[in-house]
């Protein structure tokens, strides 16, 4: 009699592994995906931020423009607080009458009448200096009158 046959299985290979180049590309690309998305993230919460800022009226934002109104500024370091808002707003203190760019607080700052920054906008009774870039020393001086 013959014997049975008997498959035996073919010796198991170990699986092909990646060769070092391969595997700090894995983790390069690993890493970079990382830090795309992190950036991504934070672009769209600055964004985000600044677009609240924007459409919040915050003038340190937005530049006011004349015929609007703004919040009344308590102190000199309060000004970041005046907001651009509209002129039926209770809120609403001052309305702007001029809008001066390029000048210095110096400037603004002047009281003789005759070389006052905000002497051609005849009903003017305050004003507010907004610096462009802090350190800069130039910036806007909104003229403003009381809201009627």
């Amino acid at each position: 009699m013959s014997e049975p046959i008997t498959y035996q299985p073919a010796p198991q290979q170990p699986a092909p592994q990646d060769s070092r180049g391969k595997q700090i590309a894995k983790g390069v690309g690993k890493a970079l995906l990382w830090r795309i998305v992190i950036g991504g993230i934070i672009l769209v919460i600055g964004l985000g931020y600044a677009g609240y800022k924007y459409l919040s009226g915050n003038i340190t934002a937005k530049t006011p423009v004349v015929g609007e109104c703004v919040t009344e500024a308590q102190t000199d370091a309060d000004v970041e607080n005046v907001k651009a808002i509209d002129c039926t707003d209770a809120k609403a203190t001052d309305k702007v009458v001029g809008v001066l760019t390029g000048k210095t607080e110096a400037e603004a700052k002047i009281n003789d009448e005759a070389t006052f920054a905000c002497k051609s906008f005849q009903a003017t009774e305050t004003w507010i200096f907004m610096e462009d870039k802090a350190g800069s020393g130039k910036g806007t001086i909104l003229c403003l009158a009381p809201k009627k």
